[in-house]
């Protein structure tokens, strides 16, 4: 079962000071089961689901935990993964595995990269 943490997620990446009053967590069995409200306004857990399960799972596991010499995801902020994938993005390097990196981030938008931070952040059991 997937564990969403919302509050922490959308108030680091989109400032919602509303959000900060409530400390709701849901739990649902797969990310399209979330219902998006205002304040989750272009997050799109579903996409991020298949765009982990498509680039990110095989080198940093199953529930982003890091594997060998690609670190943990599930343990860093949005703000922290976000900032990382848009550098990526941009062609920059910044570790060993840029290569990899850049070949996975270089096509993403700017909704995907939010929407990718909030699930790898969130979306798995600690």
């Amino acid at each position: 079962m997937y564990k969403i943490f919302l509050l922490a997620a959308i108030t680091g990446l989109y400032g919602f000071g509303s959000l900060a009053d409530s400390h709701a967590t849901a739990e649902v069995e797969d990310p399209a089961a979330i219902e998006l409200t205002a304040t989750t306004e272009g997050v799109d857990l579903e996409m991020a689901a298949s765009i982990f399960a498509r680039n990110c799972r095989a080198c940093h596991g199953n529930k982003a935990q890091g594997v060998a010499s690609y670190p943990s995801l599930s343990d860093k902020t949005p703000d922290y993964i976000a900032e990382k994938l848009e550098i990526y993005r941009a062609g920059e390097r910044i570790g060993p595995n840029s290569v990899l990196m850049i070949q996975n981030a270089k096509e993403l938008t700017d909704d995907e990269i939010n929407s990718l931070a909030v699930y790898v952040t969130s979306a798995f059991d600690e």
